[in-house]
């Protein structure tokens, strides 16, 4: 009995101590269990906090991408805009270029003719120089060129008709004007003697009427302006035209 009894409580004995140490295993187990899966929480964590940086790089990029995007079509559109703009600008700069070399090249005919005038009056007094001699009285007054001649000198005595020396000067007058053949002639004097002196020109010297005006004072004792000057009507025609162009 006594055998049986001590048997029974080796096997107890026993039986404890392999449960213990089976129950001691168990407990190292379970810590080392409750370690990784500690381990495991503060990965799985810190693998979410991650993944929320991730995420919110990814949308920061996906915006910044967007409004980068949105940048480039702003940029292009304001691009293609500035590309119409300078072009129109070009079109209206050509355009402009194109206008001012048109009213340059007007201006200088307009200039041209100016001085074209000008010159005439020049040559015109030249002749008259050159074919009344250095005594006649000849000026230029607002361009035409003015030969003044004494009443006495052109007709006789009762001027009714020209007198020699009369018929002498009027013979280089009709020179002077014949060398310049656009040339107009406007006689200024006393109504006595005008028309003898314009007849003269005409029949005797081959003036064409068109090219001669008279021009009749009252004063009691006057001088004939005979006034040379550019056929002006013709002139200012032609500056008329040009001036209407240039507007």
């Amino acid at each position: 009995m006594k055998k049986i009894t001590l048997l029974t409580f080796v096997i107890l004995m026993i039986t404890s101590i392999s449960f213990a140490q089976k129950k001691s295993d168990l407990l190292f187990q379970i810590e080392n269990l409750k370690d990784s899966i500690a381990k495991t929480n503060t990965s799985l964590a810190e693998a979410k906090k991650s993944e929320k940086v991730s995420l919110a790089k990814s949308e920061l990029f996906e915006s910044q991408a967007t409004e980068l995007q949105e940048a480039n079509k702003s940029l292009l559109n304001n691009l293609k805009s500035f590309t119409q703009v300078s072009s129109q600008n070009s079109k209206n700069m050509e355009r402009t270029l194109v206008a001012l070399q048109t009213k340059e090249a007007q201006l200088s005919i307009l200039e041209s003719t100016f001085s074209k005038n000008d010159s005439t009056a020049i040559v015109i007094l030249t002749n008259a120089k050159q074919t009344l001699g250095e005594n006649a009285s000849v000026t230029v007054t607002n361009g035409e060129v003015v030969i003044t001649e004494n009443t006495q000198n052109l007709l006789d005595a009762s001027k009714s008709k020209v007198s020699v020396n009369g018929e002498s000067f009027l013979e280089k007058l009709a020179k002077i004007l014949l060398a310049n053949q656009n040339s107009q002639l406007t006689i200024t004097g006393k109504t006595d003697g005008l028309m003898q002196i314009t007849n003269a020109l005409i029949t005797t010297y081959s003036i064409v009427p068109e090219r001669i005006s008279l021009n009749f004072v009252s004063t009691e004792v006057a001088p004939v302006l005979f006034k040379i000057n550019p056929n002006y009507p013709s002139f200012y025609t032609r500056v008329r035209e040009h001036v209407k162009k240039l507007k």
